[in-house]
């Protein structure tokens, strides 16, 4: 039985952007929601938003974030979630895969 694989970054990148896009972005089918756009910034994502797409991350990536974890420069824009979650998984950002439940 083989192990499964740590999430590589373009598959963290499209569920995310699926994500946000169904959960924030229902309403603005034209929003153009690149790699790089704000997600903080530009009204995609308020502090509310920033829990349920941390609780989304987590759930979906088997990853711990810790509160301190929770910036801008970790979830500010998809690419940065990619990067962050990609570490996390692929134990560069104190996490392992799969998450170690206690």
């Amino acid at each position: 039985m083989t192990s499964p694989r740590p999430p590589e970054l373009p598959e963290i990148l499209d569920r995310t952007r699926a994500w946000v896009r169904e959960n924030f972005l229902y309403m603005r089918p034209d929003w153009k929601l690149g790699d790089d756009a704000p997600l903080l910034g530009s009204g995609v994502i308020d502090s509310i938003g920033v829990i349920e797409l941390v609780e989304f991350l987590q759930g979906a990536f088997q990853v711990g974030i810790a509160e301190d974890e929770i910036t801008e420069g970790n979830l500010g824009s998809l690419a940065a979630i990619g990067q962050f979650v990609a570490g996390k998984c692929n134990g560069n950002g104190n996490g392992t895969w799969p998450r170690q439940v206690a």
